[in-house]
């Protein structure tokens, strides 16, 4: 009888983190105009930040971003899904304060590229939830 309550509270935990994760969800610049920069974030209670960074390096080179790199609690990626040459920088900074682990994420797209931002938010919030494994 417990193992359905706690799959439950499990399944409740996922859904609120990630509706915090879209409801932090930002965009800043002019489309076409301008770089696009998409943020996002996510905090977690008793997460380890090395830990967090691990995963989230180890998510992005399985789903093959490119020159995937984590420095302490800053990971970096680059993608290029345009055919334009020119790749689109993707970023996470994990930091750490009083047993709370803030996970944000940042996309960012060069001036002349678009991107849908439902498309984009889906994407930031799934890869910030394998932080917590």
């Amino acid at each position: 009888m417990r193992l359905p309550l706690v799959l439950l509270l499990l399944a409740f935990a996922a859904s609120s983190a990630s509706a915090s994760c879209r409801k932090n969800f930002t965009t800043l610049g002019l489309p076409l105009l301008s770089q696009i920069e998409y943020r996002t974030q996510e905090t977690y209670k008793g997460l380890d930040q090395t830990s967090a960074a691990k995963r989230i390096a180890s998510r992005l080179k399985a789903e093959g971003y490119s020159r995937v790199k984590r420095n302490g609690g800053v990971v970096t990626a680059w993608q290029e899904t345009s055919g334009s040459g020119r790749p689109q920088e993707l970023r996470f900074i994990v930091s750490e304060r009083s047993g709370k682990t803030t996970v944000e994420a940042i996309f960012t797209i060069q001036q002349g590229q678009v991107a849908g931002k439902r498309v984009v938010r889906d994407e930031l919030c799934r890869l910030i939830a394998t932080a917590a494994g």
